[in-house]
């Protein structure tokens, strides 16, 4: 069964022009060579625009109506013709005369219709070579804008960063906020156990496990710079002079072990600040 207009548009021969034209708009989607890989795409662009170009004309359409599909396509005398032919009343040369005029008339109009598809294709490809175009540059502008975008965060987190490295080197040496507590902590409780940890009175295994502590004390100490300074900066200028005021030699066994454990920590805290630029 030959294939008409109507079927071509997939809509029925009643249908208005605004279905006409919403089934051309959908079925070119699917046709066109920019978005089909059919061989025979561009061949069923062309019909599929004849056949909307003739369905959108009411004088063509009326036309196409009356003589039906395979005559107005085809390159032969339309019925139209022969009617007015006969109507007329002309002899057979008339009748020929009319009948090579009418398939002149005929391919002349059937090629205007596929010059007019011809042109509508190009101009469809253009279009969407030129809807490609602007989504290709809108995508580039929007990498740009995200480039540009993440360029300034990370301009803005080594700010922040330079900020706070500043401050850090620059700022108090007094800690603040939760350092100030542990500072708080752990200046009265160093001396206790390190004075607890010498002390004869308790057994080894004791003295041992406070030594431990001592020990771990100072180490986390110097994960806070700035509270190790005070703690042990204030200790050893209080061994200093406790050891003057109470007439212990700085070289004396008990001299050396107080000084050891204040001044050494002291030293490891100051190396320490300096590494972290404090």
């Amino acid at each position: 069964m030959t294939e008409t207009f109507y079927d071509v548009l997939g809509v029925a021969e009643d249908a208005t022009t605004d279905e006409i034209e919403t089934a051309y708009r959908e079925r070119l989607k699917q046709t066109h060579p920019d978005v089909s890989d059919d061989e025979d795409a561009s061949r069923a662009t062309k019909t599929l625009i004849e056949a909307r170009d003739v369905l959108v004309d009411e004088d063509e359409r009326a036309r196409y109506d009356r003589v039906g599909h395979d005559a107005y396509v085809s390159d032969g005398p339309t019925p139209s013709a022969n009617d007015g032919a006969e109507t007329s009343g002309r002899d057979g040369e008339a009748d020929a005369g009319g009948s090579r005029s009418g398939t002149g008339g005929s391919t002349r109009s059937r090629t205007r219709r596929e010059q007019r598809a011809s042109e509508r294709v190009r101009q469809e490809r253009k279009r969407a070579r030129e809807a490609g175009q602007e989504r290709h540059q809108a995508n580039t502008e929007a990498s740009e804008g995200e480039r540009t975008a993440s360029a300034t965060a990370a301009d803005s987190t080594y700010s922040v960063r330079e900020d706070i490295e500043r401050t850090s080197s620059h700022g108090p040496l007094l800690p603040r906020g939760r350092q100030l507590t542990l500072l708080g902590l752990f200046f009265p409780l160093y001396p206790v156990l390190l004075f607890s940890a010498l002390l004869p009175a308790f057994p080894p295994f004791v003295n041992l496990i406070l030594s431990a502590c001592t020990l771990l004390t100072i180490i986390y100490l110097q994960s806070m710079p700035r509270v190790a300074l005070c703690v042990f900066g204030v200790w050893s200028g209080i061994s200093l002079v406790g050891l003057a005021v109470f007439g212990i030699g700085y070289f004396s066994a008990v001299g050396l072990v107080v000084l050891a454990s204040t001044m050494l920590p002291f030293g490891f805290s100051v190396l320490t600040a300096s590494a972290l630029r404090y």
